[in-house]
C-alpha cells in the first residue's frame, strides 16, 4: 500500500513539474517568471499557456507616443506600430525608452511621408520577427538599421516606398529569413549575389524597380518563388543565372525586362517549374533552352513576345505534345495568330 502511494505521489510531482517547465519555456527570456505581480501563468481550456498581465510588458504609452504597442496575451505576441512618427530623431528617441520586453512579433510602418531615412541602430536592440514597412516616402535604409533583427526576422516587407539605397550586403546576417520583398521602389542596381547563401529564404520579390540586376542567384536551397518582373535584366539571360539548388522552386517571373534570348541552362530544371517570360523581346522559343523544362512538366508563359513562329518552333508540335505546356490562348506569334491555333502540318517540311 505504501509503495502504491509513493508511486502515485511521484507521478503527480513529475506531472506538475513538467507543466512548470513547459510554462517557463514559453515565457520570453527577459520576463521575470517569479514576479507573479507582473505576469501570472495560467492555462486555458485548450491547455495553452497564457500570461495574465502581459500588458505590463509594453513600454509606458506616453514614452513611445506616437508609436503604439499592442499585445495579444491569448497568442503571446506583441506588436508595435510607428506609422505616425514625425521624424528620424523622434523614432530613435522612442526606442531609447524602457522596453520591458525586447522581442516583438511585428514592427509596422505605413503611409508615412515624414521620414526619409531609416538610420543605423535605430531600434536599439529591440527585435522583430516581421518588419512591415510599406507605402512610405522612405528613401534610404542605412547599414545596420535592422541589425537587432539578424537572428529573429522571418519576413521583411519593404514594398512601395521610394528606396534608392539598401544595404544588400547585410542580408547574409539574417539567419531565419523566409520572405524578402523590396518591390516597387527606385533602386538602380540590385546585386543578385547578395541573396546567395540565404538558406532559409522561400520567397524573393524585387519587382518593378527598373533596376540593373547584376550577377547570378546561387545557393538558395529552399526558394519557392522569385519575382524579377519589370527590372533591367541582361538582354541575354546567361547560363546558371538562377542556379540555386532548390527542389521546391516553383515560379520564376521575368516579364517586362527587354529580354531577347535565354541561354540553355539559365535556370535549375525542377519538375513543374513555371517560368513567366511575358512582355519581352523574345523572337523564338529555342529548343535547346526550353525543351528540358517542358519535358520536366514545366510551363512557359510567353505572351506579348514577337515570336516568328517558323521552323524554329516545330519541335513544340511533335508527338510529345510539348505545346500543351506553353500558355494557351495567351501566346501569339508576331502576326497576332495564337500559337495554339497554328496548323501543325505547316511544319512538315521543317
Amino acid at each position: 500500500m505504501k509503495s502504491l502511494i509513493i508511486i502515485l505521489l511521484y507521478i503527480v510531482i513529475v506531472d506538475v513539474s513538467g507543466k512548470l517547465y513547459y510554462h517557463q519555456d514559453r515565457i520570453p527570456s527577459d520576463v521575470d517568471v517569479y514576479n507573479q505581480s507582473k505576469v501570472h501563468v495560467i492555462q486555458d481550456s485548450r491547455h495553452q499557456t497564457k500570461y495574465n498581465g502581459y500588458e505590463h510588458l509594453c513600454p509606458d504609452a506616453a514614452n513611445i507616443a506616437p508609436c503604439v504597442c499592442t499585445y495579444d496575451w491569448w497568442d503571446n505576441i506583441m506588436d508595435i506600430n510607428c506609422s505616425a512618427v514625425e521624424s528620424e530623431e523622434q523614432l530613435k528617441q522612442i526606442f531609447k525608452a524602457d522596453f520591458p520586453f525586447k522581442n516583438f512579433k511585428k514592427f509596422t510602418f505605413h503611409n508615412n511621408t515624414n521620414m526619409k531615412v531609416l538610420e543605423a541602430g535605430v531600434f536599439n536592440n529591440i527585435s522583430f520577427e516581421i518588419i512591415d514597412i510599406k507605402l512610405n516616402s522612405l528613401e534610404v535604409i542605412e547599414l545596420e538599421a535592422l541589425d537587432s533583427c539578424y537572428e529573429r526576422a522571418t519576413n521583411i516587407d519593404l514594398r512601395r516606398n521610394r528606396i534608392t539605397s539598401f544595404p544588400f550586403d547585410e542580408l547574409s546576417h539574417f539567419s531565419k529569413l523566409l520572405n524578402f520583398d523590396i518591390s516597387n521602389n527606385l533602386l538602380s542596381s540590385i546585386p543578385a549575389d547578395a541573396f546567395n547563401g540565404l538558406t532559409t529564404l522561400e520567397t524573393l520579390q524585387v519587382i518593378a524597380n527598373g533596376a540593373n540586376i547584376v550577377g547570378t542567384f546561387q545557393d538558395l536551397p529552399n526558394l519557392v518563388t522569385i519575382g524579377l518582373t519589370y527590372n533591367d535584366l541582361p538582354t541575354t539571360i546567361p547560363a546558371n543565372f538562377i542556379n540555386i539548388g532548390s527542389p521546391d522552386l516553383w515560379y520564376i517571373a521575368m516579364n517586362g525586362n527587354g529580354i531577347v534570348s535565354v541561354e540553355p541552362g539559365a535556370f535549375d530544371i525542377v519538375d513543374g517549374l513555371f517560368i513567366d517570360i511575358r512582355d519581352n523581346s523574345i523572337s523564338t522559343l529555342d529548343e535547346a533552352t526550353w525543351r528540358p523544362y517542358l519535358e520536366a512538366e514545366g510551363w512557359i508563359q510567353a505572351s506579348l513576345n514577337p515570336l516568328i513562329c517558323g521552323c524554329d518552333i516545330a519541335w513544340l508540335f511533335g508527338e510529345d505534345q510539348l505545346l500543351e505546356h506553353v500558355g494557351e490562348y495567351t501566346t501569339t506569334c508576331a502576326d497576332g495568330q495564337y500559337l495554339h491555333d497554328l496548323d501543325p502540318t505547316i511544319f512538315d517540311q521543317c
